[in-house]
């Protein structure tokens, strides 16, 4: 390990051989002392003065044990860059990584349910869910004008779009002093191309985003997880007035009702005024899993609710109308889009490659 020096004149040495444990209370004297030295880059252990205890991020790399290194998937590093003026500008550079996903049929699938028998089984043919797994290798959504593009030419680099950064500033110089790095999926198949010019083109994979802590892309993203939901709508049974069984088919019909989501928060990235630098908390250094299951409601309408007895072909009419109103969290789409997030860029490029090839039927 590093070497630490100055434990506030404590008799504990200042550095540590290979195996030693480190306690807390010594990583505590090095968050409000005075004389500590601090020689450690961004993602490695991190001492923060503000609360006086420790914030940790792995280190971005490891070794084979024969002199290769390899940086781990998701990694987040922030690195200067000093310009000709001699003022400094801040980089935010991020590990390509993995994800496990599902992809779904939401909102479409068939408009009518079938009792198979007196049983009431029904037909649960709807939303087919697939499992997929692909590899972000770009970023989706950052501030407009702090991408600076990848200069790795050997095609051989771990992070993002061949060594591509996103400038980050601090509050000081007109930006935030809290960053995140996150990965959302959204379960909405694209499959009609709406509003494809005013909502994020999120081609049914996961994306990665960097945004400040309050900002509109911050809102976006941090929506709560969910399901996606349908409702499948039956009229009540009907009863034989001679042999109180219920009648031999009946027809319902499926109505989407809340779109699915999920996110990981990838890294925090906060600025460290005393010591002049950004600290980096890594949440994610493995393969990521995005998967977002689908909820089978089951409404019975009847005579005694006609107010609440849509019209037979509802389903068509709520398609015609894009959903608008019958699903009730549209605005989780509405909140990426370029309207809303006008001080951000959508990349809708191609930014992951699938590890198994295959074609989402249309």
């Amino acid at each position: 390990m590093r070497s630490i020096s100055g434990f506030n004149g404590s008799s504990t040495g200042g550095s540590f051989s290979s195996g030693e444990p480190v306690y807390a209370s010594a990583l505590n004297k090095l968050g409000t002392g005075i004389d500590q030295a601090r020689t450690m880059m961004s993602n490695d252990i991190q001492f923060n003065t503000a609360t006086g205890g420790a914030v940790y991020a792995l280190p971005q790399d490891v070794t084979d044990g024969i002199g290769n290194n390899y940086v781990l998937p998701w990694t987040v590093q922030v690195y200067p860059e000093v310009q000709e003026d001699e003022t400094i500008k801040y980089f935010l550079r991020t590990a390509r990584g993995i994800c496990n996903y599902t992809w779904s049929e939401f909102p479409f699938g068939p408009a009518t349910v079938t009792q198979l028998d007196d049983t009431t089984r029904l037909d649960e043919t709807n939303n087919r869910t697939f499992s997929n797994e692909c590899i972000i290798k770009d970023y989706s959504i950052y501030p407009n004008g702090s991408y600076k593009i990848g200069t790795d030419t050997t095609g051989n680099s771990p992070w993002m779009a061949n060594d591509a950064a996103i400038q980050i500033k601090n509050a000081a110089d007109g930006g935030s002093d809290t960053w995140y790095v996150t990965v959302s999926k959204i379960d909405w198949f694209n499959k009609m191309y709406w509003d494809d010019t005013n909502r994020i083109q999120d081609k049914e994979r996961p994306f990665l985003s960097v945004f400040a802590a309050g900002s509109a892309a911050a809102t976006a993203v941090f929506k709560p997880t969910q399901n996606s939901r349908a409702n499948h709508i039956l009229p009540l049974p009907e009863y034989s007035t001679t042999s109180s069984s219920i009648s031999d088919e009946w027809n319902g019909y499926v109505l989407p009702r809340h779109i699915g989501y999920d996110y990981k928060k990838v890294a925090w990235i906060g600025w460290n005024d005393t010591d002049k630098k950004w600290d980096v908390v890594q949440y994610i250094l493995h393969q990521v899993e995005l998967a977002i299951p689908y909820q089978q409601g089951l409404r019975w309408l009847g005579p005694s609710m006609p107010q609440d007895t849509p019209p037979d072909n509802i389903y068509a009419i709520a398609k015609d109308a894009h959903f608008d109103p019958y699903i009730e969290n549209l605005t989780l789409l509405s909140g990426f889009s370029s309207g809303a997030l006008t001080d951000y860029t959508i990349n809708s490029d191609n930014w992951w490659y699938d590890v198994v090839a295959y074609t989402i039927p249309r």
